[in-house]
């Protein structure tokens, strides 16, 4: 398998992703955690910027920034046990500029807490496409965020505004 890592840069800050040949692996803001996630799975150093993957990757990203893309379309491979999985997947079926409380998430899955809800979204290694961002506190809150909670802010603000326009 290879390996593929690119910077891109938006209105967030810098967005890090990495790609092997046919799946996404790693969406994540700043610099260098692509790698540092690479070599923690045992996966191998990237072989460039450029394969696979990652132009598409590059290219739905933008859109989503851009307002033009609400769900992102991209084979991913998850990282993180069952329970985790099944927050993720449960998180990527709420619609854009939509949220939802960790209670909800939590009773969607049958877990009868909020709280590992959360810690599996700390966990979450597919920033955007793994939409955490929209999973809030029950009484409104926006909760926690691995990337930081002024990220989560811009990140809802952004969807809220595009809420409702067409599409191209």
């Amino acid at each position: 398998m290879k390996t593929f890592v690119r910077s891109i840069r938006s209105w967030l800050g810098r967005v890090e992703v990495a790609a092997s040949e046919d799946h996404l692996l790693f969406v994540g803001v700043g610099g260098g955690e692509a790698v540092g996630f690479l070599r923690a799975w045992g996966l191998p150093s990237p072989a460039g910027v450029g394969g696979g993957l990652i132009d598409e990757v590059e290219a739905q990203i933008i859109e989503y920034f851009e307002g033009r893309r609400r769900s992102f379309s991209l084979p991913v491979s998850f990282f993180g046990t069952d329970f985790q999985l099944r927050v993720w997947e449960k998180t990527m079926e709420i619609p854009f500029g939509s949220t939802r409380s960790y209670s909800w998430v939590a009773r969607e899955i049958g877990c009868p807490s909020p709280r590992p809800v959360g810690r599996a979204l700390s966990a979450n290694h597919l920033l955007l496409v793994v939409p955490c961002h929209r999973v809030v506190e029950a009484h409104g809150g926006l909760g926690g965020f691995s990337a930081g909670l002024a990220l989560k802010k811009k990140l809802l603000q952004h969807e809220a505004r595009h809420v409702g326009k067409e599409l191209r």
